[in-house]
Formats: C-alpha cells, sequence, structure tokens
C-alpha cells in the first residue's frame, strides 16, 4: 500500500506565509549568514544513542500510537538539545498535541482537511493527528517516525534563528520571478527538515529493530510525494540519504546546494 501524504512540515503556517505575509525588504538567501552559516553546522555529528521503538501493533488504535509519538519525542528532546548546546543554541521544547482526530483551528486558523500535522512556530507547537488516515499507511510506524522528526526538525530551524531569516528572505508578491522565489524558498526550507530528520534517525538507527531495507522504504516512499515545494524524488532521497549517512546537520546546509541539488 503506498503512502498518501496529507500534509507535511511546516505545512499550514509556511503556506500561509508564502501565500503572501511577505516582510516589506527582504534578503538573499545566499547573502543570510543565518542560513547559510548557521551555528547549526558547527555542531558536529550527532553521537550515536539509543532510541529502540518498538513498531506499533495494533492498527487504529490511538492509545498506542500515541504512546509511540511520545517516545520518539522524548529521543528527538534528548537528542536535539544536546546538539544545540554544542552549537551553543538555547534550547526549548517544542509544546506537542497529539489529537485522535482534527481539530477545527490550529495556529489562528482553520484546519485544512487535507493535513495531518503541521507545526505553528509563533507557539512552538507540534500538532500531529493520529487518527485512520495516518495510523493505515504502511510502512507506517517508521514513516510516523520519519514524519516526527521532520516535524522534529521544523523547531530546530525556528530555534536556530534559521526560519526567521527564510521569512525575511520572502519577496514581495510585485517583484519579478515572485512564484519562482516562493517555491524555491520551500523546497529549501522542507528539504532541509528531511536532512535534519536523517541526522537524528541515522544517529539512533542501530538501536532499533530495523534493517537497511526498511529506511531505504521510507525514503522510496516520501519520493512518492514529491512537488515543487518538497522537491523532486531526487532530490527528497539525495537529503534524507546526506542526513542518515552522516549524522551531521552541516551536510543539511540546503541553503548553499546547487540549484539542481534542490530541485
Amino acid at each position: 500500500m503506498g503512502l498518501v501524504r496529507r500534509t507535511l512540515i511546516p505545512g499550514l503556517v509556511l503556506a500561509v506565509a508564502l501565500a503572501g505575509l511577505a516582510t516589506p525588504a527582504h534578503a538573499d538567501p545566499s547573502d543570510d549568514p543565518q542560513l547559510t552559516d548557521n551555528a547549526l553546522y558547527t555542531s558536529g555529528p550527532i553521537a550515536r544513542s539509543s532510541c529502540a521503538e518498538k513498531p506499533i501493533k495494533r492498527r487504529n488504535h490511538y492509545p498506542t500510537a500515541k504512546a509511540y509519538v511520545t517516545f520518539v519525542i522524548g529521543c528527538l528532546d534528548r537528542v536535539w538539545s544536546k546538539q544545540l548546546a554544542k552549537a551553543g543554541v538555547k534550547y526549548r521544547k517544542p509544546k506537542v498535541s497529539l489529537l485522535s482526530k482534527d481539530p477545527a483551528r490550529f495556529c489562528g486558523y482553520k484546519w485544512p482537511k487535507s493535513s495531518f500535522s503541521d507545526y505553528c512556530e509563533s507557539s512552538r507547537t507540534l500538532v500531529l493527528v493520529l487518527d485512520k488516515t495516518l495510523l493505515n499507511l504502511q510502512p507506517w510506524d517508521l514513516y510516523i517516525f520519519n514524519h516526527v522528526a521532520s516535524l522534529y526538525g521544523t523547531h530546530v530551524q525556528v530555534l536556530t534563528g534559521i526560519d526567521d531569516a527564510m521569512r525575511e528572505a520572502i519577496p514581495e508578491s510585485g517583484e519579478p520571478g515572485f512564484a519562482e522565489s516562493l517555491t524555491e524558498l520551500g523546497r529549501r526550507t522542507y528539504l532541509q527538515t528531511f536532512c535534519l530528520s536523517g541526522v537524528f534517525t541515522g544517529s539512533v538507527y542501530k538501536s532499533m529493530p530495523r534493517k537497511a531495507a526498511d529506511w531505504k522504504e521510507v525514503v522510496r516512499q516520501m519520493g512518492k510525494e514529491a512537488n515543487d515545494f518538497y522537491g523532486s524524488a531526487k532530490s527528497i532521497a539525495y537529503w534524507m540519504n546526506r542526513g542518515f549517512n552522516s549524522r551531521d546537520p552541516k551536510f543539511c546546509n540546503t541553503w548553499t546546494a546547487s540549484n539542481a541539488q534542490v530541485a
């Protein structure tokens, strides 16, 4: 069974920002050290540690899925708090909301029925709807693991100032090349979170009851979700594997990558 994407990170809020909440003046992303030379990239490889997740065995069972995601978030808190300390970045846990059905509103906006997750920058809240649409996916538990790690990547971008710098680079709607600039910013943002998910997952993968083929399958399935904002299947695989194999955030610097690498 193929995976069916509803909405990935950071989803709702970024989509609204890219739709028209541009700042009056914008910076060239390649000239902004918060994007290209961020302290995150100096933190070094993430040390291997344990996050021995237990695969979810009861499909469509919210309590079981909630316990699984709560455990994974605990691992993310532990790993990223240590890593950001190495970079000299003040750490703050994200707020987490795990729901069994869609909320009416989130982050001040009406919740789109096509979504199952989002991240709210203003409140630093991660929300995940653990309903049957998500819990029927295959390979569903590792997919959720990767999805949560990607959402957490957005939180890392917020804490390190990458998210603010990205928003400063959003052009005004009347400028030449407006649409192209928006989609490129979106791709570089999303692909970085995919890479950061790979960095985290690579650091704990040896402790998980997983085979190399399981990671390859998640990467393959993610490639099916390629679009203008997430990037091509080739780019998604490149950044996920780059993070997974290196365990080092410096290899997730999409802001200095060539256009071909973030296509």
